[in-house]
């Protein structure tokens, strides 16, 4: 099976001061905290992100997948980096997510996704079947940050 990400894009501020003339009050701050929505988000795209990076060291699994993964989800991942690994593939390029989040109560969250992996090979499954596929994951919030915990991935074509 054919996995597929979207790499989360990080935004830069220029530094207070600069030539800009930018009000350095009116820039987002590191630490400001993030909606319940923001941060679901950020879990689900922060775990794409470690399997990516993996996939192309040719890693097993990764420290920072497992921050922002667990369960079946943990295991998913892990199982489709293994495979890679042990069939000697480094990954090229990235897959391409659309998510969108949905705070389901206080500590159960969905993320339905249309991702694209065509621009990203591990390395495993047939020729071929790589393209936009349905995702569905489920994010549970353990007191102290969202983890994706579930994670489906549908077949080519369905979404």
């Amino acid at each position: 099976m054919l996995l597929a990400l979207a790499v989360g894009c990080a935004a830069s501020s220029a530094p207070a001061g600069t030539a800009s003339g930018a009000d350095p009050s009116a820039e987002p701050s590191a630490f400001a905290p993030q909606s319940e929505e923001e941060a679901v988000l950020t879990a689900y795209t922060g775990m794409w992100d470690a399997v990516v990076a993996a996939s192309h060291e040719g890693a097993a699994s990764s420290d920072d997948l497992e921050r922002h993964a667990v369960g079946a989800a943990l295991v998913l991942m892990n199982t489709a980096l293994e495979q890679a690994r042990t069939q000697g593939v480094l990954a090229t390029g990235e897959p391409v997510l659309a998510p969108e989040a949905h705070i389901e109560d206080s500590d159960r969250a969905t993320i339905t996704d249309c991702l694209d992996d065509s621009g990203w090979s591990l390395g495993v499954g047939a020729p071929g079947q790589a393209g936009t596929r349905r995702v569905e994951a489920t994010l549970t919030h353990d007191g102290l940050a969202w983890r994706v915990s579930d994670l489906r991935i549908w077949e080519t074509g369905s979404c």
